[in-house]
């Protein structure tokens, strides 16, 4: 359970870490550019194979819940006012809230497999002694672990299936109904807490690149 509750803080931490860390590459490239649009597109430049992978975990993820999907976006665009702008987007039909949240959340979950994918992969076959190998997975962590949280538009369908499901729990309890047959079993295995062990371990390189890149940024 330990194992499990660190792999959960490590992703709180790497969320409030790439929030800041991507706001501080802006400000910087703001300071430099003096020329807000113009800061934008390098900065969407700078984190273009991220949103990719992002853009397309929406895309993929709606396809396989069959959910009608239209144009695929991954150029920047600024909005009228400057007020706001959007690295990339995806066009989704309007469909039921589970369905919408599962295809909000499907950055996060692509995106944590594969960092974890990846440097399991190239620790597993010994690739690590190769600095070229090495700054390979610093930059795909990089890229996708400060591209994989899901912005206030993905979230959309949690709420009402946040409110449906504290809903239904009152309902279940108040009636006093129960589920024998589908009691939850706490008796986790050896085998689910030692990729939790592996996951944890692994996660520690995103963070450590977000941390080290704001070290140097001067802003810790």
């Amino acid at each position: 359970m330990l194992y499990l509750i660190l792999f959960f803080l490590e992703l709180i931490l790497l969320y409030f870490l790439s929030k800041r860390l991507t706001n501080k590459i802006f400000q910087f490239l703001y300071r430099v550019i003096k020329n807000r649009k113009f800061a934008f597109y390098v900065y969407s430049v700078l984190f273009l194979p991220g949103t990719f992978v992002h853009e397309i975990s929406h895309f993929l993820a709606a396809i396989l819940l069959l959910v009608p999907v239209g144009k695929l976006e991954l150029l920047p665009e600024i909005y009228e006012n400057e007020d706001g702008a959007a690295l990339g987007s995806v066009e989704i039909a309007k469909t039921d809230p589970l369905r919408r949240f599962l295809i909000g959340i499907a950055p996060f979950v692509l995106g944590t497999t594969i960092i974890i994918g990846i440097i399991y992969f190239f620790t597993s076959n010994g690739l690590l002694t190769n600095y070229y190998y090495l700054l390979l997975i610093a930059y795909i962590c990089f890229q996708i672990g400060n591209s994989m949280f899901a912005s206030r538009k993905d979230l959309e369908g949690a709420l009402e299936l946040f409110v449906f499901f504290i809903f239904l729990y009152i309902v279940i309890f108040a009636l006093g109904i129960s589920f024998p047959a589908f009691k939850i079993n706490l008796n986790i295995s050896g085998e689910f807490l030692y990729l939790f062990k592996i996951a944890d371990f692994y996660l520690l390189v995103p963070v450590a690149i977000d941390s080290l890149i704001l070290f140097l940024l001067g802003v810790i």
